[in-house]
């Protein structure tokens, strides 16, 4: 969109400004008359000016919108990670339920829910969870030990 800025109280000097849904994509004056030749060198400097601070004002707003674009690319891939994560999980856990009670695929989720909640509150099952979590505190896991060199190797990337 084009608009008449107006001019100076002279009537020597006219802006015009260049925008596109409210944002200035370039402003300019035009000398509509000159008394002398000082005045004219003046406004052509000015002029120049103006034409500067737009184009580094558009590199400025070019840079912040690159900006942007790496920040939304680092968390999609940021929440890309997680998900593969979770669903990996969510497989070897699948697989798991399926290895030790092949006959889990009979039943719904409600049923398998009631199933494995009341095997997880068995004295017995409560003492094997214990006991593992014991034996991981004394001598971490192959798994916790990868995926700590993953963590510390995404690190150093950045």
């Amino acid at each position: 969109m084009l608009t008449y800025g107006g001019s100076d109280p002279n009537g020597l000097l006219a802006t015009i400004f260049i925008h596109d849904n409210r944002k200035l994509v370039f402003q300019f004056s035009i000398v509509l008359a000159t008394k002398n030749a000082s005045r004219k060198d003046g406004v052509s400097k000015m002029i120049e000016t103006k034409a500067e601070v737009s184009r580094d004002l558009e590199k400025a707003l070019q840079e912040l919108e690159q900006a942007k674009q790496r920040v939304a690319n680092a968390k999609r891939k940021q929440n890309e990670k997680r998900r593969k994560a979770e669903n990996h999980h969510k497989y070897i856990m699948g697989g798991i339920i399926v290895k030790y009670f092949p006959d889990c695929y009979s039943f719904d989720e409600g049923e398998l829910n009631r199933i494995l909640q009341t095997a997880l509150q068995t004295k017995e099952c409560q003492q094997m969870i214990s006991r593992i979590r014991t034996e991981n505190i004394a001598t971490p896991s192959l798994h916790s030990t990868l995926s700590d060199e993953e963590n510390e190797s995404e690190g150093g990337e950045e």
